[in-house]
């Protein structure tokens, strides 16, 4: 009698073993078919270029060097729209004007290493890195700096960017060469 129930018992717990297996697989199989299905996965070269961009920028925030300010969008369609190199708005917080040709990272991806705003973050640590290299001559920094960080190399696009109200324009904003009678780097190492 014993033997019976035994047997009954394990053919139970076997079962119940079996649908949980089952249900778990059910999930797992959900969760790969929503991650795979058509709309969560990028259609064109140039949307998987913009979250490969977001994802290297992730990484150079957290890397400990500058890249994150110098790394830029390589690409010149950056909203799929098949217009190269216009003016788009960028950001998830704040939304700036760029050039397509031009969306640096301190654009689109926030970065708590450089602070609340990370272009003005950017900014600093670039004069900063750029006073060492020329032995505390700001203006020379400031000139290393602007070679370095330009809005665009696309004159259609530049003279577009040019026409945004100053506060708007990120460069104007944040690399601006003057700021009254100081320059760039000199406005923000004091």
């Amino acid at each position: 009698m014993f033997g019976a129930n035994k047997k009954g018992q394990m053919s139970l717990e076997m079962i119940i073993g079996l649908v949980i297996l089952l249900v778990v697989a059910g999930v797992i199989i959900m969760m790969l078919l929503h991650y795979l299905s058509p709309k969560n996965m990028p259609h064109t070269q140039e949307e998987m270029a913009v979250r490969d961009f977001k994802q290297r920028c992730e990484i150079y925030c957290k890397d400990g060097t500058l890249n994150y300010c110098r790394y830029y969008f390589e690409g010149n369609d950056w909203d799929n729209d098949g217009i190269t190199n216009e003016l788009v708005k960028v950001g998830d917080i704040v939304k700036w004007q760029a050039c397509e040709d031009r969306i640096y990272c301190f654009l689109v991806v926030p970065c708590q290493r450089y602070g609340e705003n990370p272009i003005e973050g950017c900014a600093k640590q670039l004069c900063n890195a750029y006073k060492i290299k020329y032995k505390n001559n700001l203006t020379l920094a400031t000139e290393g700096v602007l070679e370095e960080i330009i809005p665009t190399t696309d004159p259609v696009c530049s003279h577009s960017l040019k026409s945004i109200k100053p506060q708007d324009n990120w460069m104007y904003s944040y690399f601006n060469k003057y700021y009254g009678t100081e320059d760039l780097c000199h406005h923000y190492i004091k």
